[in-house]
């Protein structure tokens, strides 16, 4: 026997109907995700920016019940990760984080040879902003930076300082320091932050502009002296270390990172990923982590992000330019 259907019975299959294909296509941020997501991290791991990224993804782990699960692809100042977030599928399950090198720096060093493009992305949150730590040696007869620029304007070039890399923020630091301060400094490159500062301590590299975690704990100790952060707040966790900026006006440099999907990432997942981003980024338990680092939380939408990359590609651009750095292939 066969049973009429109603107006209202037929108008719910066909609402059904519709809807599939909608969430299949993903339009249904609400089903996301289903599986677990893949975080891709430019740099190695122990640093700074890997460090944040695992404190978030424990956060967004517990939140979402799916593992949001860090895969640390390094090389190139960051470049050979970012490029591959960029062919990712943009599906919503590879998103991967930015920082000052692959968002301000490198593409001005790299310019046409950058292995993607800058803002072929979709912009999702900023996650962080940490200071560099300027400190010296001991035997640097500075208690502050007025009197570390008289000293180094009376020996021309005698000091040098140190940085993990050309095109570095920390090498930028110390670019921006010789131009705004009118000194000159000779560069020495290191491997890593922890091989640049054990030679700190040691004495063979005498200044350094290193993330605020690396130096910190040995500036603790009284091991080396620690003159000034160089972004225009104090770290919490250091509230005695003025800003450079106190002594140099328009110093502002700061080690900060933030997360990006491909290019295509549907609009109401990466809407997902913000608000769950935000959430996990006004958590007091991580504002707490965040600050024993020396670093803020920094939660924002994706058009501030953006616009913090924009600002950043033109800050380094002048101090670039002016410098006349290159990296040569």
């Amino acid at each position: 026997m066969k049973h009429p259907v109603t107006r209202r019975a037929a108008l719910r299959f066909a609402g059904g109907a519709l809807a599939a294909p909608f969430a299949a296509r993903g339009g249904f941020a609400q089903s996301y995700p289903a599986k677990p997501v893949t975080v891709i991290i430019p740099f190695g791991a122990g640093g700074t920016t890997d460090l944040v990224g695992r404190i978030i993804c424990e956060k967004l782990t517990q939140r979402v019940g799916k593992a949001f699960v860090i895969e640390n692809r390094a090389g190139a100042g960051g470049n050979t990760g970012v490029a591959a977030l960029s062919h990712a599928a943009p599906d919503g399950y590879t998103i991967g984080m930015t920082t000052p090198s692959t968002h301000g720096i490198n593409p001005n060093l790299y310019k046409e040879r950058l292995p993607f493009q800058p803002f072929d992305f979709e912009f999702l949150s900023l996650a962080s902003s940490q200071p560099n730590f300027l400190c010296v040696h001991p035997s640097i007869p500075a208690q502050n930076v007025k009197e570390l620029i008289a000293y180094l304007k009376a020996n021309p070039g005698k000091e040098n300082f140190g940085s993990s890399g050309i095109g570095t923020s920390i090498h930028l630091c110390g670019e921006l320091f010789m131009q705004l301060a009118g000194v000159r400094m000779q560069h020495v490159t290191y491997r890593s932050s922890g091989a640049l500062v054990q030679d700190l301590i040691a004495g063979n590299v005498k200044i350094s502009f290193d993330n605020f975690t690396s130096p910190y704990p040995h500036y603790k100790a009284g091991t080396l002296k620690g003159l000034a952060v160089t972004t225009k707040e104090r770290a919490k966790i250091a509230p005695e270390i003025p800003p450079l900026d106190e002594t140099l006006p328009g110093f502002d440099i700061s080690s900060w990172n933030g997360f990006l999907a491909p290019k295509g990432t549907p609009r109401d997942i990466c809407d997902k990923l913000v608000a769950d981003m935000q959430a996990v980024l006004k958590d007091p338990a991580v504002i707490a982590r965040f600050e024993e680092l020396g670093a803020a939380a920094t939660p924002s939408s994706g058009a501030d992000a953006r616009q913090k990359a924009e600002a950043e590609i033109a800050k380094f651009k002048a101090i670039i330019d002016k410098a006349g750095i290159t990296i040569q292939n």
